[in-house]
């Protein structure tokens, strides 16, 4: 029985762990989801609140990845600070967080506690070095009857866009006229601009998920290499990363744990890399990841985000390892054609692709 017992406190330890985002400690986007979906159906009331931090690829670009995932954590911090429970607090994009408030609850305190957070980035700010550069945006949405998370995420998200734009308050409240596509006052809704309209709705994500970008090899080289004939333009810092799960050794993982600790290292890459970056599975026991505006510097930061997400979800295996290889993508002569760094994939892997449009279509 007594063995029972803590087998049962692991597994629950081992879920809640699997509940939140490893870098600021916040319910992640799946648990958050689940969680105010539960809250919903037991009372359709509640306020819904979204934020993201303005410029955070500019902070990451000219401060460092370090010096993000600081702001990050801070901000997680300051929303715990803020928010008590039975308030909801998850990080739901790489520097998208949401906050729901269940029950009835007055905009003017929900309002009140933005106005303290963007007082506290500002210390912050200075603190870190970032100067007045750490600020957020925030929109807000007041549950109804069928609401569900999506659809007071997309109004919410929509109110905190509005607001980004005249960053006069800290938090704005969804308006009917801030719904995404509704065209602003003034402007003359063209035949061709509705079509425009309808394809890029048709060509966005549908459904936003948490965590890096999963794709199958194929479409991961067409973007590799839609990446790298761009970097003479744009000059972004693209990495290529090779994860390989091996023994102590250097040898592949026996057959029969492969597709098990194949899945954990996924969810610990996943979970890892930055909302922008990309990921593909590319042998049986390797993982190729895109790490975008990402320089030979933040390599270190990044495996080490890794190997502790695996660790958390495989604790007491020294016989495995995780080793890093990394590759900087270069600029492509002009009129000269590249030689792609990819050939055909190991034959052991013409497997199947764990991502296969599961991560990014759900």
């Amino acid at each position: 029985m007594r063995e029972l017992d803590e087998l049962k406190q692991e597994i629950d330890r081992l879920r809640l762990l699997a509940q939140r985002d490893p870098l600021t400690g916040l319910l992640n986007r799946s648990a958050m989801e689940e969680q105010v979906n539960r809250l919903l159906e037991d009372e359709p009331a509640g306020l819904f609140v979204v934020m993201d931090v303005d410029e955070f690829r500019y902070i990451n670009d000219q401060y460092g990845h370090p010096a993000g995932d600081m702001a990050l954590r801070e901000l997680a911090r300051l929303l715990g600070d803020s928010f008590f429970a039975p308030a909801l607090s998850g990080r739901v994009g790489g520097d998208s967080f949401a906050v729901f408030l269940p029950g009835a609850c007055a905009g003017e305190t929900a309002v009140n506690k933005m106005e303290h957070i963007m007082g506290g980035l500002a210390r912050a700010g200075e603190a870190l070095g970032l100067g007045n550069r750490l600020r957020v945006s925030a929109g807000a949405e007041s549950a109804g009857p069928g609401d569900r998370f999506f659809d007071l995420y997309e109004r919410a998200d929509a109110a905190m866009r509005a607001g980004k734009s005249e960053r006069k308050k800290a938090l704005y409240f969804y308006e009917p006229s801030m719904k995404q596509g509704t065209d602003g006052p003034g402007t003359e809704d063209t035949e061709s601009s509705a079509d425009m309209k309808y394809i890029s709705e048709q060509l966005r994500e549908s459904h936003i998920v948490d965590g890096a970008y999963c794709q199958d090899y194929d479409t991961f080289l067409a973007i590799y290499r839609f990446l790298e004939r761009g970097l003479s333009r744009t000059g972004i810092r693209v990495h290529l990363i090779l994860i390989s799960l091996t023994d102590l050794h250097g040898a592949f993982v026996r057959l029969d744990e492969r597709e098990l600790l194949m899945e954990r290292l996924q969810e610990s890459i996943r979970s890892s890399l930055r909302f922008s970056d990309i990921y593909t599975q590319y042998s049986s026991c390797q993982f190729l990841a895109m790490a975008v505006c990402a320089g030979r510097e933040n390599m270190d930061i990044i495996t080490d985000r890794i190997e502790k997400a695996f660790l958390v979800r495989e604790p007491d295996r020294p016989d495995i390892r995780l080793s890093f290889s990394f590759y900087p993508l270069q600029p492509i002569p002009h009129g000269v054609p590249a030689a792609s760094l990819f050939g055909k994939r190991p034959a052991e892997d013409e497997s199947r692709d764990m991502c296969q449009g599961t991560e990014n279509h759900e």
